[in-house]
């Protein structure tokens, strides 16, 4: 196997950073469509508690604290990639997410190791381009080095057809679109809280636009925006096989169930946005 600190060279390094510059979510994708077939098991650890713990890094770095004033980042510095593994470490060690070290995600446990040896490893080997900051995409070669490396990774990804599908696309852009939706649907709610916390006639209209918040023009929008993006995810999945009887019966996306790392992606996001925003069934 390659040294997983091998140097790219001059075009692998510019490939290399086209990914990492692109959102987290983007990066997963691209490290899942590499290595699919080796760690589709961990798929949903990598989305679940990576990816939300990156995401809250980051967060914490830009001092924001509301979701709907976040725009996701693709890299942290050191101290913040410190930051992320303490959190990460802290997340597993409660009682509650046990499930999370469970035997079948024992190759996405990190390795506990102090602030200081954990910034050297940072700074040797998680850095890949040395450019001081910790992509996701580092990250992630390097939690799963047992089978992938920055220099394989970027072989592996230019051999397959570098042009997203416009089914993949499509599906893609549906989703940002819910993310907008949320966004202003969350802006108007935390909005209405402020002012209905205060007294007078003014918070009881605020109550009153909140009670009726759920059937409001925003929530439609973002509703509709769930109904289109449901029809793209569900396009590109029947057009690249596997999991389109599981993202039609409500069950969970099984990792195994689909063909790749993009279309496992589109659906498991999908069906979050789906639990925390959709219209309850009655």
């Amino acid at each position: 196997t390659m040294s997983f600190v091998e140097k790219l060279d001059e075009e692998a390094l510019e490939f290399f950073n086209g990914v990492a510059n692109k959102p987290f979510g983007q990066q997963a994708v691209a490290f899942l469509n590499a290595y699919w077939q080796e760690v589709n098991e961990q798929a949903e650890f990598i989305f679940t508690v990576a990816y939300e713990m990156m995401r809250y890094a980051d967060m914490n770095a830009k001092g924001i604290s509301l979701i709907h004033l976040y725009e996701e980042g693709n890299d942290v510095d050191f101290d913040i990639g410190l930051y992320f593994y303490e959190q990460l470490n802290k997340f597993l060690e409660r009682p509650e997410n046990k499930e999370w070290t469970d035997e079948r995600f024992a190759s996405s446990q990190p390795e506990m190791l102090t602030a200081l040896k954990r910034k050297q490893e940072l700074r040797d080997k998680v850095d890949v381009n040395f450019d001081g900051r910790v992509s996701f995409l580092e990250y992630l070669l390097y939690q799963y080095q047992e089978v992938a490396n920055p220099s394989d990774f970027v072989t592996r990804s230019m051999a397959t057809d570098q042009e997203e599908h416009p089914e993949l696309t499509k599906a893609r852009e549906a989703l940002i679109e819910v993310n907008n939706r949320i966004q202003a649907y969350e802006a108007e709610k935390a909005r209405l809280e402020e002012l209905a916390s205060g007294t007078g006639v003014k918070a009881l209209g605020a109550k009153n636009l909140l009670a009726q918040l759920a059937t409001s023009p925003l929530a439609e929008e973002l509703n509709m925006a769930l109904i289109k993006a449901e029809a793209a995810v569900r396009g590109a999945t029947r057009k690249f096989g596997g999991g389109a009887a599981a993202a039609a019966d409500n069950r969970k996306s099984v990792a195994q169930d689909f063909s790749s790392g993009a279309v496992w992606w589109l659906n498991r996001d999908l069906e979050e946005k789906q639990k925390r925003y959709g219209k309850k069934s009655k």
